[in-house]
């Protein structure tokens, strides 16, 4: 074999090789970013089984929305209150990990949407409060998520529970 067809079938065994590699790579980057999503949606799952988180949600829940400083916020709550702040810290970080990519929209929606709207609610008088003296920083992710969530809701034609939409659905069998 002269040096110039073995040449050509090297430059063209190494081009195959490069392909095969840029394709084999592309997949394996989406099945990371599938495991990545799945890791998260475990995790976000995982904050109910969580006893301070649950308890904080109940105290959050039921807190009234006359409350508008940090004083009455811990006199409100008590002993519990770090974990009612817990839960308005959480829906902070999901807001910015949300827009940054991190996080899915639609599965903080499906899991949190209307906890989210209703603590954001109640906690307002609090978070405009705290945004006089500390800044418009405070709780910006919070707010940011709480507004994103109604502007998708009001984008929607018929917004339903999901027991009520998706009654009908059935496994998908193998």
């Amino acid at each position: 074999m002269e040096l110039a067809v073995a040449s050509q079938w090297a430059e063209i065994i190494g081009l195959v090789t490069i392909l095969s590699a840029a394709v084999y790579s592309w997949i394996q980057i989406r099945e990371l970013k599938k495991v990545r999503q799945s890791t998260a949606a475990l995790s976000l799952a995982e904050l109910f089984q969580s006893p301070d988180f649950s308890s904080g949600l109940i105290q959050l829940t039921h807190q009234p929305s006359n409350i508008d400083s940090w004083d009455k916020f811990i006199e409100y709550h008590g002993e519990k209150w770090p974990q009612a702040l817990s839960v308005m810290t959480t829906w902070e970080s999901l807001g910015a990990l949300v827009h940054r990519g991190d996080l899915q929209f639609q599965l903080v929606y499906d899991l949190f949407s209307g906890l989210i709207m209703f603590h954001h609610e109640t906690c307002q008088p609090i978070i405009i409060e705290d945004r006089k003296s500390g800044g418009d920083t405070r709780f910006e992710w919070f707010t940011w998520l709480s507004e994103r969530i109604e502007e998708y809701e009001n984008s929607q034609t018929i917004v339903r529970a999901a027991h009520i939409e998706y009654k009908d659905w059935n496994p998908k069998t193998k």
